[in-house]
């Protein structure tokens, strides 16, 4: 089957890596990667991948100018891999320079394919089949979602704090940087602990998906054994984790919150998450060459920027004096904040987060 792996646009290099030490090979494209597999490829990819969105798997691509031409084409696809008789259908469409451009119109004609390909109308009630449509100058994609909820919903946060960032970003940030599981980790405002927590699932071979279900088991022939046996093989794999990962904030609540999250993690070594204002974050155990990574306030999405200047300024004074030969990485929109904190940084990446497109910024060795 063709696989359609999606991701945060800006994090296709981190996702190539991840897929490559899982030994698959595929082609990047603006927003995920698409490669070849069976079923078992499919449970193993929502399993274990911790960067991507979605894994999507293609039910067919062909032209259409014309409603009745999308129906008609569309009645021939393989929806019976995908979806039982009487199955109700979730289509999330988009639309671009195409001459057929109604979503609302689009969906209730494919709706009506499937149903005269599967042999009856679709069921009032029951589990919903999800897929994505895409028509892009007139040439249609339909894809199967095989993963359903979105794949940052590992299952763990337990008590969000204000302004979480995404586990896929998280994830995905630490594979930008080069980040590796012999090397220290140092959030200083760790929030709901998502970095440190990502980081140890990381470094303890944890399966991202361990705790949560997929849509494709409730596709017809989905071999339920076959992914249980996947989760009992990611058990097995599980290790100590050998190197300190840490996360401190000044909020009290923050801290607990993320403690309650790496509990609902099932980590096998879970960060250690401490009470600490910026200026007394230093190197965990005296590590040497690790990682100083955090996604501070910033104004759009946290109060006004202006007294955040001298939050950006510490951090940077605080790393420079303490933190010497490891790397630093913040996530911010704002060159302006990030400069405060050390004018070398550089911006290895551009995500679009929330609405805002936000910096992957980093200095290699402070």
């Amino acid at each position: 089957m063709e696989l359609f792996v999606q991701v945060a646009p800006g994090l296709e290099p981190a996702l190539e890596r991840e897929l490559a030490d899982l030994g698959q090979r595929g082609s990047a494209e603006p927003g995920g990667i698409v490669l070849r597999g069976s079923r078992e490829l499919v449970a193993r990819l929502n399993l274990e991948l911790a960067t991507a969105s979605k894994v999507l798997v293609t039910a067919g691509s062909f032209r259409a100018t014309g409603l009745g031409e999308l129906e008609r084409k569309a009645a021939d696809l393989p929806w019976a891999a995908f979806a039982a008789p009487g199955a109700r259908a979730a289509w999330r469409v988009t639309t671009r320079k195409s001459r057929l451009y109604h979503t609302g119109a689009i969906a209730e004609r494919l709706d009506r394919a499937m149903a005269a390909a599967l042999g009856r109308p679709p069921a009032a009630e029951g589990d919903e089949v999800p897929f994505v449509v895409r028509v892009v100058r007139d040439r249609v994609v339909i894809r199967a979602d095989a993963s359903g909820e979105h794949l940052h919903r590992r299952g763990y946060r337990l008590r969000p704090t204000k302004a979480p960032l995404r586990e896929t970003l998280a994830a995905g940030v630490l594979r930008l940087v080069d980040w590796t599981p012999d090397r220290p980790l140092l959030d200083p405002m760790c929030g709901s602990g998502t970095f440190p927590i990502e980081a140890a699932l990381r470094a303890g071979r944890h399966a991202p998906g361990q705790q949560r279900s997929f849509a494709f088991e409730r596709w017809p022939g989905a071999d339920s054994t076959g992914l249980e046996t996947l989760r009992t093989e990611a058990l097995r794999r599980v290790v100590p984790v050998e190197v300190p990962i840490v996360g401190t904030d000044r909020d009290a609540g923050a801290v607990e919150a993320a403690r309650d999250n790496a509990r609902g993690a099932g980590l096998s070594s879970p960060p250690r998450f401490e009470r600490a204002a910026i200026s007394e974050a230093r190197p965990p155990d005296g590590a040497e060459g690790g990682l100083l990574v955090c996604n501070p306030p910033w104004g759009r999405r946290v109060g006004d920027p202006g007294p955040l200047r001298d939050l950006h300024a510490r951090l940077g004074q605080v790393a420079r004096r303490h933190f010497a030969g490891w790397t630093l990485t913040l996530v911010s929109p704002s060159a302006e904040l990030v400069r405060q904190a050390d004018r070398r940084a550089a911006r290895v990446a551009t995500i679009p987060v929330g609405g805002v497109t936000v910096g992957v910024w980093s200095v290699p060795e402070l």
